[in-house]
C-alpha cells in the first residue's frame, strides 16, 4: 500500500475516538503494525442470523457464484473461474451447472455466459434466498481485503464454500492475533506473493488446525487444488452436511447480530463516559488534531477569499 495512504489513514485512526473496524486480523494488525492504541478500535463485522428453514441437501445442484461485477477482485475470479476452474470442474461433473450472479454484470461479462458450457449469467439476484437452491458456492479470490460478505450470505443460506485462503481471510476464531512475521503492507494481499506469506503466517498461527471446522473448504492455493476441492464438496453427502453446520456456527460465534452489536453500543458507551480523560492523554491525537485544525482554518480562509472574489466579478 502506498506509504502517503497509510499516513493519512492511521492520523485520521488517531484522530478519532473509536473507529469500527470489519476484520478482526486488520484489527490486529491496526494495534501491532501501527500502534493504534486499542481503546481507539472496535471489532464491527457483519451483523447477521442463519436463515430460518434452508433447503435440504437433496434439493440443492449446481455451483453458484456471486460478487459485485465493479468489484476488480470479484471480476479477476469469475474470469480465472471461467477460463482455468470450470472447464476442468466440468469434465469431472458433466452435468454440473455453474450460475452467475452480481450487480452490473452487462457488457463485457456476457462474455462469460456459455450455456454448451453449462455457464450461465443470471446477473443481478433479487433476493439472496436464490442461495438456498445450490449445492457449493465458489469464491476463487486471488487478492481483495477484509470479510467477505457472500461468504457469509453463503453460510446464511445453509450454502457451503469453496473458496481460497484470500476469500477466508480473518473469518477464522483465532484471527484476532496477527502471527508474528506477518507480511509487511508492501507484500499484504498483493497477487501472487501474498499466499506463500500467508501461509507461513497461518502455519504459526495454527489455522491449518481449523481446517476442519470451517464452513466449507478455502485452503486450495492453486488451481488444480481448487478443482479438487469444488469437486470433493459436490460430491460429498456426510461432510456437505457438517460444513453446512460448521458455517451455522460459525455465524453464531462470530457474527451473532445480537451479541456483536452489544459489543458495538459498549464501546460507543465507553467513549461517551470516557471522552474528555481519554484526549487529554491522547498526546499523538491532539497534535494532529491541532495540525488539521490549521489545514481547516486555512481552507476556510480559502473559501472566504474564493467567496469574496466571485461577488466582485458578479458585481462589476
Amino acid at each position: 500500500m502506498n506509504r502517503c495512504v497509510i499516513s493519512i489513514e492511521s492520523s485520521m485512526l488517531c484522530r478519532s475516538d473509536l473507529t469500527l473496524v470489519c476484520s478482526p486480523l486488520e484489527l490486529s494488525l491496526l494495534q501491532s503494525r501501527y500502534c493504534i492504541p486499542s481503546n481507539k478500535l472496535c471489532n464491527a463485522p457483519f451483523f447477521t442470523e442463519a436463515h430460518s428453514d434452508p433447503q435440504h441437501e437433496s434439493r440443492r445442484t449446481h455451483f453458484m457464484t456471486i460478487g459485485n461485477w465493479k468489484h476488480p477482485p470479484n471480476r479477476d475470479g469469475v474470469q480465472w473461474l471461467c477460463q482455468s476452474l470450470w472447464p476442468a470442474i466440468r469434465r469431472q461433473l458433466p452435468h454440473a451447472e455453474l450460475h452467475i450472479y452480481g450487480a452490473h454484470m452487462s457488457g463485457a461479462a456476457q462474455q462469460h455466459h456459455k450455456p454448451a458450457a453449462g455457464v450461465y449469467v443470471k446477473g443481478f439476484a433479487a433476493s439472496l434466498d436464490i442461495m438456498q437452491q445450490y449445492r457449493v458456492c465458489l469464491a476463487p479470490l486471488r487478492y481483495g481485503a477484509g470479510l467477505k460478505g457472500k461468504i457469509i450470505d453463503s453460510w446464511a443460506h445453509g450454502l457451503p464454500v469453496c473458496t481460497t485462503p484470500i476469500g477466508a481471510e480473518g473469518m477464522f476464531p483465532a484471527t484476532s492475533q496477527t502471527p508474528e512475521g506477518f507480511p509487511d503492507t508492501q507484500t499484504y494481499r498483493s497477487p501472487g506473493s501474498f499466499l506463500q506469506l500467508w501461509f507461513e503466517a497461518a502455519a504459526h498461527q495454527q489455522l491449518q488446525g481449523q481446517y476442519e471446522t470451517w464452513g466449507g473448504l478455502w485452503t486450495s492455493d492453486n488451481a488444480d487444488a481448487f478443482v479438487q476441492d469444488a469437486v470433493r464438496m459436490y460430491r460429498a453427502e456426510e461432510d456437505w452436511h457438517t460444513w453446512q453446520q460448521r458455517g451455522f456456527e460459525l455465524l453464531r460465534k462470530l457474527y451473532n447480530k445480537e451479541a456483536r452489536l452489544r459489543i458495538v453500543k459498549d464501546a460507543l458507551d465507553a467513549v461517551l463516559v470516557e471522552k474528555e480523560g481519554r484526549r487529554k492523554s491522547d498526546y499523538v491525537g491532539q497534535m494532529l488534531w491541532l495540525q488539521q485544525l490549521r489545514a481547516t482554518e486555512y481552507f476556510s480562509r480559502w473559501i472566504e477569499l474564493k467567496e469574496h472574489h466571485a461577488s466582485k466579478i458578479g458585481s462589476a
